[in-house]
């Protein structure tokens, strides 16, 4: 992973409730980390480690249930696709 340091940073306003702000502060007061910044910057890596984790997997097993619908579509008679119901998200 590159280091911070090498990455362009841009400054992002967020509103956080004072218990969030309290709690970064025990952190940063203990040491833990050098900054609410830092601290921030951890824990949105994490969260957004774990999403993108859980976002994979739901394709893959979405991948999963294409693959077996579009084998059992292609063993059923062709049928005339009307462009309205794909639309409205009916098929």
């Amino acid at each position: 992973m590159p280091c911070e340091a090498m990455i362009h940073m841009q400054i992002v306003t967020v509103n956080l409730p004072s218990i969030y702000i309290d709690a970064i502060a025990k952190l940063t007061d203990q040491g833990l980390y050098p900054s609410r910044s830092e601290a921030i910057r951890v824990a949105l890596k994490d969260f957004l480690s774990n999403e993108l984790k859980m976002v994979e997997s739901l394709l893959e097993i979405s991948g999963k249930d294409i693959k077996t619908k579009q084998a059992q579509s292609q063993s059923a008679v062709k049928k005339k696709i009307d462009m309205r119901s794909i639309r409205a998200g009916w098929n």
